[in-house]
């Protein structure tokens, strides 16, 4: 729509009016006005089907579309952000779609002749699945009919864009896996096994992402090769990974050395105790000392202190004495080393007061064990 208004002037002797010439300004200033809401009305191509087809065609785009009508009672903000979100799931369903042809292409006719290395990617048990976020450089339009209130949004991104980006995301992805890796494989070599395997989950997390993106590429662009998904690389770091995972598989190896002794006996619940409780850091245990990634040393005796009369009932009091250290063998350090005392009462006997402090202090062995350690 468009609006041509010619003002001409007449110059006369005499002068012009003053409500003849405010006339003339407001009906320019109306003409303006009218043409901008006419631009305002116009709409953008894409909210046409047709349209959108023609300059978003399926070989060269993946997109989505979605709109809504807004009613007096509803928020339009939020209806719009539902809309944008709309309109990008549909854009990510699309290349979900096509992952999932692709995939099942190649499980079921097994690429006769294709690269071995490929048909693993895409067979693999890793997840398939795209959320938003996975598609970089996914743009979005928006825009709102004046007349009808209606709400449209496009999400879109040219195929050659996406493969692109995807891959610079493959090889950014690869070089932080490959720092991860080299940094788990110096925490488990200097003895920091539990330390490695609770940062084992981010090395896996890129490691999916990597495949994710290898399949994304696999499956909408036919001409990418092995060296554009960095194939070679994102398998090598696969291999070393998993080499970790499985040299962390047993755990940590611990030496334990502990000798308690129960006045003239031998007090065997403390080493047992602390075996169990370190078990829920997957501890293995090994007899040679060499064997181990920590050496952990008790010796603990009892001794009887004294007694303390309170009316009718006398309270036995001991005393536990236990020299402790922890030595982590990869660095043939010594990471701990201290005498504890921890006492014990009862109303029965020494040998019940003893028990009840070893029963004490092993709850305190097997936290400041584990808190270094780990």
């Amino acid at each position: 729509m468009s609006l041509t208004l010619t003002i001409r002037w007449h110059i006369t002797k005499e002068l012009i009016p003053f409500n003849t010439m405010r006339k003339a300004i407001l009906s320019i200033l109306l003409a303006l006005s009218l043409s901008l809401f006419a631009a305002t009305v116009t709409a953008p191509d894409w909210v046409d089907a047709a349209k959108r087809e023609m300059m978003y065609p399926t070989n060269k785009y993946y997109s989505g579309f979605a709109s809504s009508v807004v009613t007096p009672q509803q928020n339009k903000a939020e209806i719009l952000d539902r809309v944008i979100q709309n309109a990008r799931i549909n854009a990510v369903t699309s290349i979900q779609t096509t992952v999932e042809k692709t995939v099942e292409r190649y499980v079921q006719n097994r690429q006769e002749g294709g690269s071995t290395s490929t048909i693993d990617i895409m067979k693999s048990a890793s997840t398939t699945h795209t959320s938003i976020k996975d598609i970089p450089g996914l743009k979005t339009e928006q825009w709102e009919n004046p007349k009808t209130g209606e709400l449209y949004a496009f999400a879109y991104i040219r195929i050659v864009d996406l493969s692109n980006r995807l891959m610079r995301r493959i090889v950014a992805n690869i070089a932080k896996a490959e720092v991860e890796i080299q940094n788990l494989e110096n925490m488990a070599n200097r003895g920091d096994k539990v330390l490695a395997k609770n940062e084992m989950s981010k090395v896996q997390s890129l490691l999916d992402d990597i495949e994710s993106d290898q399949k994304i590429m696999l499956s909408v662009d036919v001409s990418v090769t092995d060296e554009d998904i960095s194939l070679t690389d994102a398998l090598a770091l696969k291999q070393r990974y998993q080499a970790l995972v499985a040299s962390l598989k047993n755990g940590i190896a611990i030496c334990l050395i502990c000798e308690a002794k129960l006045f003239e006996t031998t007090y065997s619940q403390m080493a047992n105790t602390i075996k169990g409780d370190l078990s829920s850091l997957g501890c293995c245990y090994v007899a040679n000392p060499e064997q181990a990634d920590w050496v952990i040393t008790i010796f603990a005796k009892a001794r009887e202190y004294n007694t303390a009369i309170y009316g009718a009932v006398t309270s036995y009091i001991c005393y536990i004495d236990a020299n402790v250290s922890v030595d982590k063998v990869a660095t043939s350090q010594r990471i701990y080393e201290d005498t504890i005392t921890q006492k014990g009462t009862h109303t029965h006997n020494y040998t019940e007061a003893a028990r009840d402090g070893y029963k004490t202090l092993t709850q305190k062995l097997s936290n400041l064990i584990k808190q270094h350690i780990q």
